[in-house]
């Protein structure tokens, strides 16, 4: 089970999804989110983040620091990060919107297509923008573990790299 997202979180807004997917996105956010966090933070650090969570918001201040929005005047530049919760909102729609865009078939994988009216193409989905500001927050997170590595000793993250949609 998801520890950070729910699929509430994708009921309205930017990353909405329908309804009538929501019985087969629940394995999309279990698989994803522990994925990139295990990505993100490294194995203990993720255990340790995971193991300081209630209801989903971590207690501890050097966890609250990375999972709260991230906005700092880094020389003549802004860092800044939406959060860890937004930056798993936006990776787990792309996979899921991705993933109900085709049908899989013992005959192969094909576009899904509505009787009353075409949908967008696989291409006029915002799925690419969503994944790769997912990114942003995700390198803005792991720049501010690295900045403040004294509070994170167990830190062992993995890069991640936008993607083109091509």
């Amino acid at each position: 089970m998801s520890d950070i997202i729910q699929l509430t979180d994708f009921e309205s807004g930017e990353y909405t999804i329908p309804q009538d997917s929501y019985s087969d996105i629940q394995p999309y956010l279990d698989k994803y989110e522990k994925k990139y966090l295990i990505e993100l933070l490294g194995c203990e650090l993720y255990d340790l983040f995971i193991a300081d969570l209630v209801g989903g918001v971590p207690q501890t201040q050097i966890y609250i620091d990375i999972y709260n929005e991230i906005c700092e005047d880094e020389g003549s530049a802004i860092v800044r990060s939406e959060g860890m919760k937004i930056m798993l909102i936006e990776i787990v729609y792309f996979y899921i919107v991705r993933d109900l865009a085709v049908k899989k078939s013992s005959s192969g994988v094909g576009f899904n297509v509505n009787e009353v009216t075409d949908g967008p193409t696989y291409s006029g989905f915002n799925i690419v923008e969503a994944f790769n500001e997912g990114v942003k927050n995700y390198r803005v997170i792991q720049w501010y573990i690295c900045d403040n590595s004294t509070d994170y000793p167990d830190y062992n993250g993995q890069g991640l790299n936008v993607i083109s949609g091509i």
